[in-house]
């Protein structure tokens, strides 16, 4: 009795063991799954192209993972061309090995900058009813991190020499990740531009500029006094750094008008009309007043009730007339009414940056007569000449007389 019960327990004790022994290699030969992204090309990637994406699918158990298939669920910003695979039916992956997928993927040209996530999964039983599912980090980035200059803008306008101006410059950066350290600067040292800074600094500095943000820069300058009508070219150079410290740096120039408002006077500068004499000539002065040089410049009379002209044309071309310079012109005309008269005046001109004048206005005229110019002889004149007449004339009579006495008595 004793002997069966202990042969009872041996053979319980052998199926014991023999049960931990079988569980203990069932266990041993099981498979773990896991994948990791090897690597991606080009890294980062970048908005609008395509990137490489090589998935390690490793199995860190002892056992066979048997009929594995990995699968790429491609999610914004990322996407799968059509005819391309999203599936690899691996097979089989012996115990501690790998394999590694090859996916191509397109990245949406309006991906966010920084880091994105390719979601896969892979099947961890036989049948594939079991799947595990894995994020996978890609970065992101533009190629270039881009500043633009978005607006460039000069009040006023036109400077005037003498006086001050700003320029307003707004810088864009439309990207998905900040940009920093930005340095802009324009450029007055060469001699040939007119210009000084005024109140204001030439470089000016901005720390950040968030993605799609905006910033405006001011810079106050002043014309000098003794400059030219003409479009100037201001250097502006632009230095800055992107999200990772990349540096960029580009070069534009800024357009600054220096002009300033023509001012043209016309005067009667002569005639020999008299009110007794309705037929003759006036010269205007034409006088450029103004700071900045004209061309072109053409005058035109127009006719009215009180004189007509008689010149062969009511038009004259001047042509270019410089700052603090004048020109007379001639013009033949008959009154038909005396005292003072208007002279309407029509002139038409360019200014040094070709922008096109036209004014009317007009002159007075004052007829007077020959007496009030002190061109009229006085009586008293006459009366002298007469008797100058007179008393040659009495001399002239006797020395005639005398002769023919002389000769009478020869």
């Amino acid at each position: 009795m004793r002997t069966t019960k202990i042969e009872l327990l041996k053979t319980m004790f052998i199926i014991i063991i023999l049960v931990l022994t079988i569980g203990l290699v069932s266990a041993t030969e099981q498979s773990y799954l896991s994948a990791t992204l090897m690597k991606y090309e080009p890294q980062p990637s970048t908005p609008g192209n395509y990137v490489k994406a090589y998935i390690k699918l490793e199995n860190s158990g002892n056992g066979q993972a048997k009929n594995v298939a990995l699968e790429v669920l491609p999610e914004y910003p990322f996407s799968i061309d059509d005819g391309r695979k999203s599936k690899e039916q691996i097979g089989i992956i012996g115990g501690q090995s790998f394999y590694t997928a090859e996916f191509t993927m397109r990245v949406d040209k309006n991906a966010v900058e920084g880091t994105n996530y390719l979601r896969v999964r892979y099947n961890i039983d036989e049948q594939q009813t079991k799947w595990t599912e894995q994020k996978l980090a890609i970065s992101v980035q533009t190629q270039d991190a881009i500043l633009s200059i978005e607006s460039i803008s000069i009040e006023p306008s036109e400077i005037t020499p003498g006086k001050a101006g700003t320029i307003k410059i707004t810088l864009s950066n439309p990207s998905d990740s900040y940009i920093s350290d930005i340095s802009a600067q324009i450029d007055l040292s060469s001699t040939t531009l007119p210009f000084a800074p005024h109140n204001s600094a030439t470089e000016k500095n901005i720390y950040q500029i968030k993605e799609r943000q905006k910033q405006e820069l001011e810079y106050e300058i002043i014309a000098l006094p003794g400059a030219e009508a003409n479009v100037y070219k201001i250097p502006l150079d632009i230095s800055y750094y992107d999200n990772v410290g990349n540096s960029y740096s580009k070069s534009e120039l800024i357009g600054v008008v220096v002009n300033s408002e023509p001012d043209i006077k016309v005067t009667v500068d002569g005639t020999d009309l008299l009110r007794s004499q309705m037929v003759g000539t006036i010269t205007l002065k034409v006088v450029n007043k103004g700071l900045s040089d004209l061309k072109f410049l053409n005058l035109k009379l127009t006719e009215t009730d009180d004189f007509e002209i008689m010149s062969s044309s009511s038009e004259e071309y001047i042509g270019n007339l410089d700052s603090d310079d004048f020109e007379t012109v001639e013009y033949k005309i008959k009154l038909k009414k005396t005292g003072e008269i208007k002279i309407p005046l029509e002139l038409e001109y360019k200014d040094t940056n070709n922008n096109p004048y036209s004014e009317s206005l007009s002159v007075n005229l004052k007829v007077r007569t020959a007496e009030e110019l002190g061109q009229e002889k006085s009586k008293g004149g006459i009366w002298i000449i007469i008797i100058v007449v007179v008393v040659v004339g009495f001399f002239i009579y006797r020395n005639r007389k005398k002769k023919k006495k002389k000769e009478s008595n020869a």
